[in-house]
């Protein structure tokens, strides 16, 4: 369940940003435009970074493992995760993804690959952050 409140506090966010824009749009743009520019620099580097960032075996294993855990169809659970952890640790700044890369994006990586009822994402998630609680532990 604590995925879900985190959805829900990031879903009121958006709302409260998108309604703040809405009433003052340059005031809107006025605020954020220090934020936006640290972003836009984080983003471009990791970009640079990106072809360079390494994938171990050992994180390759992980994810593969990962997703034989969750039934996952095919290859592409395992292709989602390596390149969301390589695209993750180039913006961290990092030469080479980790278990924690893993860790921190699959759930928005694999739940939308798990056999159920596409109306239930809680479901995904839980079941994806069990896996992963159980395979990476922290």
């Amino acid at each position: 369940m604590e995925g879900l409140g985190c959805f829900r506090q990031i879903h009121i966010a958006v709302v409260r940003r998108r309604d703040s824009f809405e009433h003052d749009p340059a005031g809107f743009i006025a605020t954020w435009a220090k934020e936006d520019n640290r972003v836009r620099k984080r983003i471009l580097a990791a970009r640079e970074r990106l072809s360079s960032v390494e994938i171990p075996d050992e994180v390759l294993e992980l994810a593969a493992e990962l997703c034989m855990k969750l039934g996952t169809d095919g290859l592409r659970g395992e292709l989602t995760l390596m390149r969301a952890a390589r695209a993750l640790a180039s913006l961290d700044g990092k030469s080479a993804a980790n278990a924690s890369h893993l860790r921190q994006i699959a759930a928005p990586a694999l739940r939308h690959r798990l056999r159920r009822n596409p109306l239930d994402e809680a479901v995904s998630t839980t079941r994806v952050d069990r896996a992963v609680a159980e395979l990476l532990p922290i």
